[in-house]
């Protein structure tokens, strides 16, 4: 991604576009209504500046995990496949009259907005999510003003802050995603969690390890992190291996886990218990065969293959 920035930015064409996104259904789809809008060189030369400073923060990239975490020099690289993000390319590909922006009113309440760049080998996607400025209900909560010639001012003359980063970036097949949060939200990314959340708790083999799932559903709830952990554990699957849920039985009070086992090695949920029942199923309790301490973890990527 940074040589392809480096290079597009020597000669720039760039066209800007925002969308608003609706979800509707059963089950529920995801939509775009988009427009574009035409930049003035000073706004051109400030998301130049934009898009050259998040290149050089960007000095490695961590494959995308539900429970990964980049830091602010790295980037977490994910499959477009994976997600909504053809529906912004798809859309940024509609640049004809009709969806010029002519009025004030297609930009307000935009949820998010992309700024296409365009070179010969393609085209580079950055998006961020719109904040209260681009709101109306925001805006009319307050009175505008501008400071001019020593003179605070009344400005009604409507303004849309755009930002000095974006969130993430679309280039070929892959995203580069510099704030998790944000892009979960924009790709309706939650969405997909809450979906392996629903199935995993139908799943009969999950079902049979518990005495019973109810205090499970309410811990989890509509909460974004435990979403992504319910799918991780779906993922991972370890529920499946009779060997791990034979060594959990065996281990738990060894590691420090608060598990609680019926007669039968079912596991007897609690809100309480829940967290260590999640850190168990995930596999983030482990032990240092250096030191002999016990670590909760976040990632639990094989270093060494195991037999």
């Amino acid at each position: 991604m940074k040589n392809f920035i480096l290079s597009t930015l020597k000669t720039l064409k760039l066209t800007y576009g925002f969308l608003k996104k609706t979800t509707s259904g059963n089950p529920p789809q995801y939509k775009l209504s988009s427009y574009w809008v035409s930049l003035s060189d000073d706004v051109i030369l400030k998301l130049k500046e934009t898009a050259e400073k998040c290149r050089a923060a960007i000095t490695e990239t961590i494959e995308y995990s539900l429970l990964a975490q980049n830091n602010e020099g790295s980037a977490l690289l994910l499959s477009t496949i994976e997600t909504y993000a053809d529906k912004i390319i798809s859309e940024s590909l509609d640049q004809t009259p009709a969806k010029q922006v002519k009025k004030i009113t297609k930009m307000q309440n935009a949820a998010f907005y992309a700024v296409k760049i365009s070179c010969a080998t393609g085209n580079l996607y950055c998006v961020k999510k719109s904040d209260d400025s681009w709101k109306t209900k925001k805006r009319t909560g307050s009175i505008n003003t501008l400071f001019k010639a020593n003179i605070l001012e009344v400005d009604d003359s409507p303004t849309f802050n755009i930002a000095k980063n974006f969130d993430f970036f679309i280039l070929d097949d892959h995203i580069f995603i510099s704030n998790k949060r944000l892009f979960e939200s924009i790709l309706n990314y939650k969405e997909a969690h809450a979906a392996d959340f629903s199935e995993l708790f139908l799943e009969p083999e999950f079902q049979s390890i518990f005495t019973e799932l109810e205090v499970m559903k309410t811990y989890v709830g509509n909460n974004a992190i435990q979403l992504r952990r319910t799918s991780s554990i779906r993922q991972k699957g370890s529920y499946l291996d009779p060997v791990f849920m034979q060594n959990l039985r065996a281990e738990y009070a060894n590691f420090g886990l608060k598990i609680i086992f019926d007669e039968n090695g079912k596991i007897s949920p609690t809100i309480e218990t829940c967290p260590d029942i999640f850190k168990a199923l995930l596999d983030h309790r482990l032990k240092s065969h250096f030191s002999g301490r016990i670590y909760d973890v976040q990632s639990t990527e094989s270093i060494v293959p195991t037999p």
